[in-house]
């Protein structure tokens, strides 16, 4: 190497956690990202979940700039107009009932506090948690993580075959799942699985937790997967989408199930900022505004035409949250990387042959339509 290259080279390195695709990205405007030669990809997978409302979108630039210039952060022990107007904004998309939220900074976190607030309220130490499950990479998250332990549990899980109830007992705290395991490969529930883990909660005085991170603030159609489902969680979490792009995490519980948990049982430096919940209550408001799901529907019923085109056999999940499940020898990488060439950016997962979508929730049925267009050209893959 040259003393110029030398020079020019960074002296620190990242650590190698990431493996990236070879994308020259110079900048991202509503469901497209632009490239630097020019070129445009349609983003069918939206920052993972985050980005709720595409890239740039200017109705919340312009609340985050506000409240950067009237109050950018302020410490908890001090009340102030964004919590507030978020309270406010996020209660209206929640199931009826009386319920409680407590801010965070990440999907982890909040699951963390969504087990600590079960474990204390039940005075149980037990935790039932499904085969396939992804839930954070925090110790307590990553106990109720499958295959992925990366340090001792700091409490007793019960790894249970995903569709079954019948790990729930009478020393059951909590039960938590994602209601359709989205890194497994857009698992969806099987019919009457999350009605019978209902049953065997109320059954044994344990809690039910869904881990909306992904499937939460309005992706699947309705606001919540209990909506959508119609099976209420006693608590759920939520993050990624929530925040439009800034980091949050929500853990949201019936107040009547926590009551007994002193409320020094949790804490955050970050969580609950006035900048974030800014930008979560704008959030809320879209979501709850009128045709903003019935889009999400409508782009989620093009997206399901997929579904025989082309190297798809059929297509999991529901609303902008889906697996397409391809035909035997082909990968979910091999037709990545073809849609990479035809424009159309997507992701994938730990199922090999599962392709996964999850685009911003402003994608229009106009431009979903491009996907299963493209997938049905001859010559896409061999």
């Amino acid at each position: 190497m040259t003393s110029a290259a030398l020079a020019s080279a960074p002296a620190l390195a990242e650590f190698p956690a990431y493996k990236r695709l070879p994308l020259d990205v110079a900048g991202a405007q509503g469901c497209e990202i632009l490239l630097r030669d020019g070129s445009r990809l349609l983003d069918l997978y939206g920052g993972h979940c985050v980005n709720t409302l595409g890239a740039g979108d200017p109705a919340l630039g312009a609340v985050i700039a506000r409240q950067w210039e009237r109050l950018s952060f302020a410490t908890n022990l001090l009340d102030h107009e964004p919590r507030r107007e978020f309270l406010a904004a996020f209660e209206k998309n929640l199931p009826a009932g009386s319920w409680q939220v407590f801010c965070s900074n990440s999907g982890a976190e909040a699951n963390e506090n969504a087990l600590k607030l079960a474990l204390k309220a039940t005075g149980r130490q037990r935790v039932v948690a499904f085969r396939g499950a992804f839930h954070g990479r925090t110790a307590g998250a990553g106990a109720v993580t499958d295959g992925k332990q990366w340090c001792a549990p700091p409490f007793e899980v019960a790894r249970a075959a995903w569709g079954s109830a019948a790990e729930v007992d009478g020393r059951t705290a909590a039960v938590i799942l994602e209601p359709i395991q989205s890194l497994a490969g857009v698992v969806d529930p099987p019919a009457g699985f999350l009605a019978a883990l209902r049953a065997a909660c109320d059954a044994h005085g344990a809690l039910l937790i869904y881990d909306e991170v992904q499937t939460g603030s309005g992706r699947l159609g309705a606001p919540w997967a209990g909506q959508h489902y119609g099976v209420l969680p006693d608590l759920f979490t939520t993050a990624k989408g929530a925040g439009g792009g800034l980091p949050i995490g929500l853990t949201v519980a019936r107040a009547g199930a926590v009551s007994q948990v002193p409320g020094n049982a949790l804490g955050s430096t970050f969580g609950g900022g006035p900048l974030a919940l800014a930008a979560a209550a704008h959030v809320a408001q879209r979501i709850a505004a009128p045709g903003f799901l019935a889009n999400v529907r409508a782009a989620a019923a093009v997206l399901a035409q997929c579904a025989g085109a082309g190297p798809v056999l059929r297509v999991r999940g529901a609303g902008l949250l889906l697996g397409l499940e391809l035909r035997p020898g082909l990968t979910a990488a091999q037709l990545r990387d073809a849609l990479l060439g035809r424009g159309i950016l997507a992701g994938t997962c730990d199922d090999p042959q599962v392709l996964r979508l999850c685009p911003p929730l402003t994608l229009t049925p106009q431009q979903a339509q491009r996907l299963p267009e493209i997938l049905s050209e001859p010559g896409l893959l061999p």
